[in-house]
């Protein structure tokens, strides 16, 4: 869960509300995959991309494979994801080399 709260120069950002749950680690490749199913009452993943120089592309369902059609991620870069309980989020990665990723269930508080 996250709400808007405003930074010092008064810029709106997402404040993230919850406790980290069950972390995926993975190391993106020029195959599609998947991290690890969103908990019970989990809607909200956290993706960290390490490497800056390449991106990634990214898919999310139940059973998601990744192409380079799917939506795109740059790197270095954390992102807060939406998905429902049961649901997986599936990478590729976009160009050069491999990219690491980990990927953290963030539980209601």
């Amino acid at each position: 869960m996250s709400k808007q709260v405003r930074d010092s120069a008064g810029h709106l950002w997402p404040q993230i509300v919850g406790r980290f749950g069950t972390t995926t680690s993975l190391t993106v490749s020029a195959t599609s995959q998947q991290s690890h199913a969103a908990a019970a009452g989990v809607t909200l993943m956290r993706v960290a991309i390490a490497n800056n120089d390449s991106h990634i592309h990214f898919e999310i369902g139940s059973d998601p494979t990744a192409t380079s059609s799917s939506m795109i991620m740059p790197a270095p870069n954390v992102e807060y994801i939406r998905v429902e309980p049961g649901e997986k989020i599936a990478f590729l990665r976009g160009a050069g080399t491999n990219i690491n990723v980990t990927i953290t269930d963030i539980l209601p508080s």
